[in-house]
């Protein structure tokens, strides 16, 4: 018997600064403290769920209230149809649907499930851009789902995405990838391949190559060499920072697809705390990694 494919996810990531933003604090000033408890428990049940929306009807109340050690399901009612008007959830899909989720919501849905064979949302419930997500079938030939960071694939590109656990920046295949992927040369002393990029490529500003997406970006597999990493972790915090997609597949590949201990991961704390004052989070990131192995 064939396993059912999962839906939900096992964690969901929040920003640090979740309790000090402006429509919470709105929130708790008009509901008071519970509904901090009542909204995390509410996106537990949007993300632990269907991953990227939960219907909010009279069992979803009362499961909610249940949890509560004082306050009743008319309660958790009140502090989510608040949280709908701040904009916190979407507001037309829960009025049509009954459904709690938004664009944020379903674009971090779709960037942790990237590597499923499928990531389905339902068109109805679709709040993304059409260019930011793409609908293909999966590679069992199940169903066709909404996939994010996946895109048809080039003779090229397919030869250089196969997986091996051998080195892929070899003398044989440079060249090839030179053109294609120029960053993947950018950064020789991170993936074992010293003085051998051309220095065009590596002096070649990143304006003026081709146009990098989040997609070629989420593609990227680190070598099978046993290093401890964290690629998930550290292409969230770019995406956090709104690193072009460019100077993220270049902090990639200098920081060793986010190998642990690489100075890249001192970056992210100066850029909480500067409030802002580092206007070009990437560059300042790229700069980490210069001498960076």
């Amino acid at each position: 018997m064939s396993r059912v494919p999962k839906r939900g996810l096992d964690y969901f990531p929040m920003n640090t600064d979740f309790l000090q933003s402006r429509l919470l604090r709105r929130l708790v000033k008009r509901k008071g403290d519970v509904a901090v408890f009542i909204l995390l428990q509410a996106y537990c049940a949007i993300y632990g769920g269907e991953g990227y929306y939960v219907v909010a009807d009279e069992m979803f109340y009362d499961d909610l209230s249940d949890l509560l050690r004082e306050g009743e399901a008319k309660d958790v009612r009140d502090v989510i149809a608040l949280a709908v008007e701040f904009g916190l959830f979407d507001a037309g899909m829960f009025s049509q649907y009954g459904i709690l989720t938004s664009a944020e919501i379903q674009r971090q849905y779709l960037f942790i499930t990237r590597r499923r064979s499928t990531c389905p949302i339902d068109e109805r419930y679709l709040l993304l851009p059409a260019e930011s997500v793409s609908e293909e079938p999966a590679e069992s030939g199940a169903e066709k789902g909404i996939n994010v960071a996946e895109k048809p694939q080039s003779a090229t590109e397919k030869a250089e995405n196969t997986p091996s656990t051998a080195p892929k920046y070899t003398k044989k295949t440079k060249e090839n990838k030179s053109k294609a992927n120029p960053l993947l040369d950018s950064s020789p002393e991170s993936v074992g391949t010293a003085g051998t990029a051309p220095k065009a490529v590596e002096d070649e500003p990143l304006s003026v190559r081709r146009e990098w997406t989040q997609a070629d970006v989420a593609r990227l597999q680190p070598p099978a060499d046993g290093l401890n990493r964290n690629l998930d972790g550290l292409l969230y915090n770019l995406m956090q920072f709104r690193v072009p997609p460019a100077e993220q597949y270049a902090i990639v590949l200098k920081s060793n697809f986010g190998v642990i201990g690489h100075p890249v991961w001192k970056g992210f704390e100066p850029l909480r705390t500067s409030h802002g004052k580092i206007r070009q989070p990437g560059r300042y990131l790229l700069s980490l990694c210069g001498g960076g192995r």
